[in-house]
């Protein structure tokens, strides 16, 4: 029996009204914006340390990374119609073969025969990181590394001992230790975890295709930073052995990408210009926040070694990566933060060849552009005492530090963590000192919760002295002004 065309009609209509009209709307609208921009001469997706983790689970309810996550980032590399994507390392968490193996499934999925939506080449440029070719030997410590049967266990299955053919296997194309690609004219240079060193001898070998000297920028993705380059919380743990930087150095118009320290991408810190430039790629898994050495916030992703109370991390609500339009003069960095499917920050345009006489994005350079943070006007500081649960479930006595968070200062002048300490009203020596990351600070500053607290054991400060404390905002290049209340004992 014909359906009747008026009916239908109007169910369309009553369908459009719902919705369906707007979306088809906003679609048209972003194609045609992309369809009139002037086109970059080269579009990279870049991602780093994505954690995949096999545990048996889902494809996406891993403890470690989700493919779901990594799915989101390659779709839209995908819809941004990218010439190339960049994976700096650490796809795999614990080292396992069949981790790589989904990634190379989620990769085919997205861009099958390495091909975006209008049939052309999209260029796969993955290297491995520490976590892919060593994470297999970590649980083999004392005893057990030297325990032939527990050796062969943790081979079992592992990357490391078979790298060229767990490459092979996941992605189809072969492994090799150092390689080179050119994309759309523009050079790749790239070196797994451990072989960063050999790049500079790579290079020499190839001088003449890989052709470093001409105007354009080139590229060199490994996991590690170049030492001496882009700040990290790790510290030397996030560096090389210092060759690449030395290598590098003679060329301005190179262009570096890392991972592995996990470094959000709303710090002023991710890009590092001197003689060239260097740049952090962030994490698809949890943002790094301060920990190690001086930097250790009680509500880092490692638990306070000073301290037996801790508080929770919010890292994990923090998984990023970019899409950076390649022009004659400059790299424009969109930053996107793939957990809310919103941007990051502004654009960022970074001008390329470096001038190693006066760097845009030398760490000065962009000191002198920063604000300080800043508490709102009239902000004060609330301290109390109360019953509080501690992170193992215990009910204790607390003290509860709480504050406005430092947001006055807008998107140039971020914070990163709060320094809090307690003095005695009368003078002398502190009696107490605690860091405490801002929550959130890695994302849109709309989204960043607009107070802070610190939670301390009762015990920490004593209850019958009068005490000051003083809260200090703490960016990534500048210090803000304290606020500070007087408890009475």
């Amino acid at each position: 029996m014909m359906k009747n065309t008026a009916t239908t009609r109007r169910e369309f209509l009553r369908f459009s009204a719902g919705g369906f009209a707007a979306s088809w709307a906003m679609f048209h609208v972003h194609a045609l914006a992309e369809a009139v921009a002037p086109r970059p001469p080269l579009r990279l997706g870049v991602v780093s340390d994505i954690h995949i983790r096999d545990n048996g689970k889902t494809a996406n309810d891993y403890v470690g990374g989700t493919t779901g996550t990594f799915r989101a980032a390659l779709e839209y590399f995908r819809d941004r119609r990218v010439d190339a994507v960049v994976i700096a390392g650490d796809m795999a968490d614990t080292g396992k073969v069949a981790e790589l193996m989904r990634v190379g499934q989620t990769w085919q999925e997205v861009f099958p025969d390495c091909k975006g939506l209008d049939g052309t080449r999209v260029e796969p440029v993955f290297v491995y990181g520490n976590h892919d070719r060593l994470a297999w030997k970590w649980p083999l410590k004392g005893a057990a590394a030297k325990d032939a049967a527990k050796v062969a266990a943790a081979k079992k299955g592992a990357i490391g001992p078979i790298q060229a053919e767990a490459w092979k296997r996941a992605f189809g194309w072969d492994w090799q230790p150092v390689y080179s690609v050119k994309v759309k004219g523009y050079t790749f240079l790239c070196a797994h975890w451990g072989y960063e060193k050999d790049i500079p001898a790579y290079a020499a070998a190839h001088a003449a295709e890989l052709d470093l000297h001409a105007a354009r920028p080139f590229f060199c993705v490994q996991h590690p930073h170049p030492k001496g380059t882009l700040f990290s919380y790790w510290g030397k743990g996030a560096e090389d052995g210092g060759q690449l930087t030395e290598f590098l150095k003679d060329y301005p118009n190179a262009v570096s990408f890392s991972g592995h320290s996990h470094m959000g991408l709303t710090d002023d810190r991710s890009v590092w210009q001197g003689a060239f430039t260097a740049i952090n790629t962030c994490t698809l898994l949890q943002i790094s926040t301060p920990y190690g050495g001086e930097w250790q916030c009680v509500n880092s992703r490692r638990k306070d070694t000073t301290q037996p109370r801790h508080m929770a991390a919010t890292s994990r609500k923090g998984r990023q990566g970019m899409v950076i339009d390649v022009w004659p003069d400059r790299l424009e960095i969109e930053r996107r933060e793939f957990v809310l499917g919103v941007s990051a920050g502004s654009v960022r345009s970074v001008p390329v060849p470096a001038n190693p006489a006066n760097p845009v994005y030398g760490y000065a350079a962009q000191a002198a552009r920063t604000k300080a943070p800043a508490f709102p006007v009239g902000a004060c500081v609330s301290v109390t005492r109360r019953k509080g649960m501690n992170t193992k479930k215990q009910l204790e006595d607390q003290i509860a530090v709480s504050f406005p968070a430092a947001v006055a200062a807008g998107e140039a002048g971020r914070v990163l963590m709060y320094e809090i300490e307690a003095r005695p009203a009368a003078g002398g020596e502190p009696i107490g000192t605690w860091r405490l990351a801002q929550e959130l600070f890695f994302h849109p500053l709309d989204r960043i919760p607009t107070s802070a607290e610190l939670v301390i054991g009762a015990d920490e400060v004593p209850a019958d002295k009068d005490v000051v404390y003083r809260v200090t905002p703490v960016g990534f290049f500048h210090r803000g002004q304290p606020i500070v209340a007087e408890v009475k004992g």
